[in-house]
């Protein structure tokens, strides 16, 4: 149970507890109702992750099927369990605090040997204040980095910092290695998923 809705649960049962007794006539409806929503806010919890993963699997498989992108793993979930199972405490480490906000990738492009480091995020639609906060949280970190954006409408690319001046507003994706069919290619398999689920 999230941390949040645990605090409101136990306040509303001790206020049901006191007003109406321990067997009162809402507590028993009220705990039901409860772990009804605790449920759903795991749902969706769960199909939040399930659609950024799928997100992370179509842009690395897209950059790799362009044959000039070597598509590396980089971010919090690659890194921070190995240095947990190490022993440091992550709650103490600024160092690890500052990973929990590493970007998902690091793109080498091979043919100008550039290397960025990107997020992805998946998105139903855009949102300029989703992205801007999203941005700015990297910024702090992780400057320069990218921002990939899978949305049913398309994918979005841009630079944090441009992400930062422009409100949230992001760029769509043009890059002359990753052409418009192949991006439709990827945008459909998205579109399949989000038509099943």
């Amino acid at each position: 149970m999230q941390k949040g809705s645990s605090f409101l649960y136990n306040l509303l049962v001790k206020s049901s507890i006191i007003s109406f007794g321990k067997y009162g006539p809402f507590s028993k409806k009220l705990a039901l109702e409860s772990d009804t929503i605790t449920n759903m806010n795991n749902l969706l919890f769960a199909r939040n992750l399930v659609k950024g993963k799928i997100a992370e699997t179509l842009f690395a498989q897209m950059l790799r099927e362009t044959q000039v992108f070597t598509v590396l793993e980089f971010g919090y979930e690659k890194i921070i369990p190995e240095l947990v199972q190490q022993g440091y405490d992550q709650e103490k480490n600024i160092v690890i605090e500052t990973l929990r906000t590493a970007p998902d990738f690091a793109i080498i492009n091979q043919e100008t040997k550039e290397v960025k480091l990107v997020e992805v995020k998946y998105r139903h639609r855009l949102q300029a204040s989703e992205i801007l906060k999203c941005a700015t949280r990297m910024h702090a970190s992780w400057n320069p980095s990218y921002l990939f954006l899978a949305t049913l409408d398309g994918f979005y690319f841009d630079e944090i910092n441009k992400i930062i001046e422009n409100d949230g507003n992001i760029s769509p994706l043009v890059h002359p290695q990753i052409p418009k069919d192949l991006q439709d290619k990827y945008l459909q398999i998205l579109k399949d998923f989000e038509g099943t689920n």
